[in-house]
C-alpha cells in the first residue's frame, strides 16, 4: 500500500513540475497571440455585436487585422498595435509609436514613446515621459504634461498629476475637475468611478458627488 502511495505521489509531482515547465514556457505575448488568433474569440458574431472591423492577428510576432472572416487585410508587421477606434490604429515599430489608417497605410510617422487610441477626436501620445493629446491634424492641442493619462469619453478625461492624484480635463486641457482622488474612472452615462481613501464612490460631470464613497469594490453598485 504504501509503495503504492508513494509512486502516486511521485507521478503528481512529476506532473506539477511538467506543467510549471510548460507554463513558463508560454509567455504573455504567446498566450495574447494564441487568444487574437483563436477563432472562437475573434468570430464574426462578435465583432458585430461590438461594431468591430478589423481584429488584430499575430504572425511570428509581428501584429496586422484581419477581417471578421478570417482574412488578412492588413499584413503583421508591426511590433504592437491597437484595437482601431475612429478608423485609426495606434501601432508601435521600433519602440515608437504612430498611427495607420484603415488600409494600413501610415497618417503618422511612428515618433512618440507611446500613442493611445483616438476617442472624441482625440488621442493620448508620450514624450519625454509626459502625456498629452493630438487631434486628427495631428496637432499637438494639449502638451505632454500629465503623469498618466486615460481616453477622452463624454467630453472628459482622467488623468494624473506629479502626486498621484486623479482629476479631469476637457478637450481644451482645461481642469474641470481637480486633482483630489486616489484614482478616477472614466465618465459613462454622465457619471465616473472614483476612489478615495481606498473607497468608491461616483461623481456627476461637475465633480459632485452623486454616490457616497463607502463601497470597498468598485463592483459593488
Amino acid at each position: 500500500m504504501k509503495v503504492i502511495l508513494i509512486i502516486g505521489l511521485i507521478v503528481i509531482i512529476i506532473g506539477l513540475i511538467f506543467y510549471k515547465t510548460k507554463s513558463k514556457e508560454k509567455t504573455d505575448k504567446k498566450i495574447f497571440e494564441e487568444v487574437l488568433n483563436d477563432p472562437r474569440v475573434n468570430s464574426k458574431e462578435v465583432g458585430k455585436r461590438g461594431e468591430i472591423k478589423y481584429f488584430q492577428v499575430i504572425k511570428n510576432g509581428k501584429t496586422g487585422f484581419r477581417d471578421l472572416n478570417g482574412n488578412i487585410v492588413i499584413e503583421p508587421k508591426f511590433d504592437n498595435a491597437e484595437m482601431f477606434s475612429e478608423n485609426l490604429s495606434a501601432v508601435e515599430v521600433d519602440k515608437k509609436w504612430g498611427y495607420i489608417d484603415t488600409t494600413g497605410n501610415y497618417v503618422l510617422q511612428p515618433k512618440y514613446e507611446y500613442a493611445g487610441s483616438f476617442h472624441n477626436g482625440l488621442a493620448s501620445f508620450r514624450a519625454n515621459e509626459k502625456y498629452g493629446f493630438i487631434n486628427r491634424q495631428w496637432q499637438e492641442i494639449i502638451k505632454s504634461q500629465f503623469e498618466w493619462a486615460d481616453e477622452f469619453s463624454e467630453g472628459l478625461c482622467a488623468v494624473r498629476n506629479e502626486k498621484d492624484k486623479y482629476g479631469y480635463i476637457d478637450t481644451s486641457g482645461k481642469l474641470i475637475i481637480n486633482y483630489k482622488f486616489q484614482y478616477a474612472n472614466k465618465f459613462e452615462n454622465g457619471q465616473a468611478k472614483f476612489k478615495t481613501n481606498n473607497l468608491w464612490g461616483a461623481i456627476d460631470k461637475t465633480g459632485k458627488i452623486i454616490i457616497e464613497p463607502t463601497n470597498q469594490y468598485i463592483s459593488d453598485w
